[in-house]
């Protein structure tokens, strides 16, 4: 499934490199989608990246995390804790995309001139949803530098917040932060009982 997500986003993304008018009409504006209905774009901005920096670092993040996500919703399936795994799956990738989407509408539904592109939101959502599961699963740095999952993931809120606030970028920062609490908090939705899996994490340091 994972595979299949990164193949067609890549796809699209290197075909639409070529072609803005298309990549116009496919990527998230609050404007459009409040006053013109275009609801499509809620998903569709999801295929779209600005360059290949944007599209090679969230697919790589994608493909790692993802495919984490898809094994261990596989054996939470068969252990009768989660039902359709694969579902899931997609719930929180494009759950997070569409979440991030539609928390940025009040912001910019009167702004004709603001577009948002790529699947960052989705992204975040299941980088974060694998720290639920994983808090001190290592997370490398630069590909380097290791640092425990659950850390990373509150420098990763900080530096965002700090950066929305500063809004000196093209960047929509508040679509990452929404995007990460969505997959954090979907696995406690659609299963309660993982909070206490959660909990438990940090009664049991991995170095200790």
């Amino acid at each position: 499934m994972v595979a299949v997500i990164v193949i067609i986003t890549a796809l699209a993304s290197i075909y639409l490199f070529s072609r803005g008018d298309i990549a116009g009409r496919m990527a998230f504006s609050a404007y459009r989608v409040v006053h013109n209905r275009e609801y499509y774009r809620l998903i569709t901005h999801m295929f779209v990246h600005g360059d290949w920096m944007h599209l090679i670092v969230n697919m790589m993040v994608f493909w790692s995390f993802g495919n984490f996500i898809e094994e261990l919703f596989g054996y939470l399936g068969a252990a009768g804790q989660m039902h359709t795994p694969k579902l899931h799956l997609l719930m929180v990738y494009f759950g997070g995309g569409v979440t991030s989407a539609l928390l940025s509408l009040g912001r910019n539904k009167d702004n004709p001139y603001s577009l948002s592109i790529g699947a960052s939101g989705g992204v975040a959502s299941v980088l974060f949803t694998s720290i639920f599961f994983a808090p001190w699963q290592m997370i490398y740095l630069f590909g380097v530098v290791p640092i425990p999952g659950i850390i990373a993931g509150v420098g990763y809120l900080f530096y965002e917040m700090q950066a929305a606030r500063k809004a000196n970028d093209n960047i929509d920062h508040r679509a990452h932060i929404y995007g990460a609490l969505f997959g954090f908090l979907y696995p406690v939705l659609i299963n309660p009982s993982f909070v206490r899996m959660f909990l438990n994490s940090f009664s049991q340091f991995p170095w200790l």
